[in-house]
This record gives C-alpha cells, sequence and structure tokens, in this order.
C-alpha cells in the first residue's frame, strides 16, 4: 500500500460474506481493491467468503488475489465442479425410481404385481412433486428462505428450532421420511469435490504462516452461537518441534475450522469438533458487524453479495407472498437494518466503512449455479465498475455519509423516491 494510503485507512479490515456462487462478486472486487493498493491486515469471512479468503491470506497482494479468481475460472465453474448429490439420497432416488418398472416386469420383484401397483401409486405423486418443484439449483434457496425467516422472530439463534419442531412441519417430514429414510441422512449435498480441489491448491503452512490475520466464522449448532476462529489459534500453531504426525493433525484440525465455515447445512453436513457440531455462520449471522468491529481496524470493506434491492415499508399479503421466492428481496430489509448499525458504529468510532455489493445479479448465477460464461460477465462488469467506485473512494464512505434512513420511512432506490442512494451504499 502507498504511504498516502496507509496513513489515510491505516489498518485494513475485509469482510467476505457468503451467498454461494455469487461470491465471485466479491472475489473480483477484493481484487481490484488489493491491485489499487489496499492489502488488508485482517480477512473475516463465513461460508462461500471462507472460500474466497484462503488465497488472499495465503499470498497477500495481487498474487494471491489472482488465485483466487484462478480458482474460480479452473474449478468452481459448474455445478458438478461444486457438489454430488450424497451417495446415500443418491441410492434411495434409483431405488424409489426404479420401482415403477420393476412393478410391470412379470409378477415383479415381491411376487404380487398389485403389491407392487400399490406401492408404485403411493409414492410416484410425491417423486414427481419433488422432481417438478425442488430441483437441486432451487433446494439451496428453499432452505436459505426457510433459515432467513429466523429474523422475524425475538430469539435468531432459537428461532429456526421453533420452525421446524412446529407440528406441521414434523409431518411432512415424518412423510417424507417413509421413503427417504432422511433420518439415517446428514446432508442432501456432498461437498467433496470442491474440498479435494480447495484441499490441493493451498498450502495451509503458509496460510498459518500468513501475517494477515484470518478469522473464520462459523456458528455452533447446539446454541446458535457465532464462533471466531483463526489462523491465530494457539491450537493449531505450528512449532518448530513438532513432528510430521502432530504437524499433520494441526492442520487438519485447521481444515476442518474452514470446512465448518462452508458448512451449508442441511445442504452439506455439518462438521464434528470435540463433541460439537458446526456449520455455516452466514445462514443466522449474514452481515457479522458486532465481530467485525470489535477487532479494532481503522477500515472495513464489507462484500455483500446481494444487489440493492428496494425496502418496501407497508406489508402486502399477495405482494409477501409472491416475494417468498426472491431470496434477495426478502433479505434487504434485514441487510439494511445491519448497514444501518455498523454505520451508526462507524460514526461512533471514527472508523472509515465500506460496503460493496453488485448491482444485479446475471442469469445462471444462484446459490449452487454458475458456468464459465457467467464468470466472464462478472469479472468484465464488476471490474469496470470497481474502477469508477476506486475512482471517487471517499464518495462512498459511510461514515461521512449521512445516516440512512428508516424503511419505514422512505423506499430506499426505488423509482419516484424522493431520497436518492445515500453515498457508499
Amino acid at each position: 500500500m502507498g504511504e498516502d494510503l496507509s496513513k489515510k485507512y491505516a489498518k485494513i479490515l475485509f469482510v467476505f460474506c457468503g451467498g454461494g456462487c455469487k461470491a465471485v462478486f466479491q472475489a473480483v472486487a477484493a481484487t481490484e481493491l488489493v491491485k489499487a493498493g489496499f492489502t488488508p491486515d485482517h480477512i473475516m469471512s463465513a461460508s462461500a467468503g471462507t472460500c474466497n479468503a484462503l488465497g488472499f491470506v495465503e499470498q497477500p497482494g495481487v498474487a494471491g488475489a489472482e488465485k483466487t479468481l484462478l480458482v474460480w475460472e479452473k474449478y468452481i465453474n459448474s455445478p458438478d465442479a461444486i457438489y454430488e448429490v450424497h451417495p446415500f439420497l443418491r441410492e434411495r432416488l434409483a431405488h424409489l425410481l426404479g420401482v415403477v418398472p420393476q412393478a410391470t416386469q412379470s409378477w415383479g420383484p415381491s411376487g404380487s404385481v398389485l403389491h407392487d401397483l400399490r406401492r408404485a401409486v403411493t409414492f410416484l405423486p410425491l417423486v414427481i412433486s419433488l422432481g417438478v418443484r425442488m430441483p437441486l439449483r432451487i433446494a439451496g434457496r428453499a432452505v436459505s428462505v426457510v433459515f432467513r425467516l429466523m429474523d422475524a422472530f425475538a430469539s435468531p439463534h432459537k428461532s429456526f428450532r421453533r420452525v421446524v419442531q412446529a407440528p406441521e412441519i414434523q409431518e411432512m417430514f415424518g412423510e417424507l421420511d417413509k421413503y427417504f429414510e432422511f433420518k439415517r441422512m446428514k446432508a442432501f449435498l456432498d461437498p467433496l469435490p470442491l474440498l479435494a480441489r480447495l484441499g490441493g491448491e493451498f498450502d495451509l503452512q503458509k496460510v498459518l504462516a500468513s501475517p494477515i490475520v484470518w478469522h473464520i466464522l462459523t456458528e455452533r449448532y447446539e446454541d446458535g452461537a457465532t464462533v471466531m476462529f483463526s489462523n491465530r489459534d494457539a491450537d493449531i500453531s505450528i512449532d518448530t518441534g513438532d513432528d510430521s504426525r502432530r504437524k499433520k493433525a494441526k492442520l487438519d484440525l485447521f481444515f476442518q475450522r474452514i470446512r465448518a465455515s462452508m458448512a451449508l447445512y442441511p445442504l452439506f453436513e455439518m462438521v464434528e469438533m470435540k463433541g460439537q457440531r458446526f456449520l455455516d455462520a452466514d445462514l443466522a449471522n449474514p452481515l457479522p458487524v458486532e465481530e467485525a468491529f470489535s477487532l479494532g481496524c481503522d477500515t472495513i470493506f464489507m462484500f455483500l453479495n446481494v444487489p440493492r434491492q428496494t425496502v418496501r415499508a407497508e406489508p402486502n399479503p399477495l405482494r409477501d407472498l409472491g416475494e417468498l421466492n426472491d431470496l434477495m428481496r426478502l433479505n434487504e430489509r434485514y441487510i439494511h437494518h445491519r448497514i444501518k448499525a455498523a454505520q451508526e458504529m462507524a460514526k461512533e468510532r471514527g472508523v472509515n466503512l465500506f460496503i460493496i455489493r453488485p448491482e444485479e445479479i446475471p442469469p445462471g448465477l444462484g446459490l449452487l449455479e454458475i458456468d464459465r460464461n457467467v464468470i466472464e460477465f462478472v469479472k468484465t462488469h464488476e471490474r469496470q465498475r470497481m474502477k469508477e467506485y476506486l475512482g471517487n473512494l471517499d464518495a462512498h464512505n459511510l461514515r461521512m455519509a449521512s445516516p440512512l434512513p428508516h424503511p419505514s420511512c422512505v423506499s430506499l432506490f426505488g423509482e419516484g423516491s424522493k431520497e436518492g442512494p445515500c453515498a457508499g451504499y
């Protein structure tokens, strides 16, 4: 970082939030910041942001940023590269879908064609319904919507448990379990393809020795608390006297914490460590404001992977129902309140605060959906946008901007709004 930037912005924190494949936006935006001379002293990450953080931490500077983009281009460029259907679920689906043709062959496996036909009629509507209404790329959005409903309750960490314990939900799970035996399965998808790539691509010893302090956010399933691990934790520090076995054990524990941060449950399996289970913290804490400001940095760049949306003040049953399938709009009111809280903290503590988020999400880019053409599109457009952003950076500093209005007072950023976008947001 140049001397002028170093004096003006001092200790810098990058906050990489989650968002699945949409995190390609933050990878491009953060790379442009690093190229402009903003090398972070600290990085905080959760979910897909943790995948991006690996390159920035392993090789601080432009080289690590470019390596992060290269990982997207080479490895995270199709759904097949990110996950596979969980082997148990694949086995169950193959078994279920195979019953219909079996029922029409001779007398069927049970020895009674009537019995087999009855089995087919019983579960065939379920299979058709799941196939039509819940393809895998939509399943991620559906799961995220359920978790976002936590914010409507007074106790966010307990609300999901309240939802799943509702009699109607339990009855639905019971019916599904008759066919799929979900209780025997720990997750729907297997992230092994991506984890194997990351494990082979990055040198965890370099990550531990990096001058950048990396804070890895996870959620503890037992009580819903946000837990922050770090590459500076004493129990993973590699000493000169450590033999190869002890060194490997520490690196394995560190990789477990990285995996836990990316464990989008129930799509991906939770990670168990020392008798406790950990999962993706982005589900319950998508904008870690308090955690970010607790580090004492002078400048904070928060990278969100959802675009700005209007914040509707009044409830409307019909529109609310239609928006249940629009994750970005469902989230915006919550995100607005979190950014408002961050701005208040920035003004109170004299911290420079920048919120960087995409203008729109292109077709073909979702939680678990991406391809090479989308990556190229994002790279081209985001680089140009970041040049304009950096050309007038001070105008985007929320510490210097007017306080964000309350959503009950004004519809933000919508057509006909009396107040335009606040600088920096």
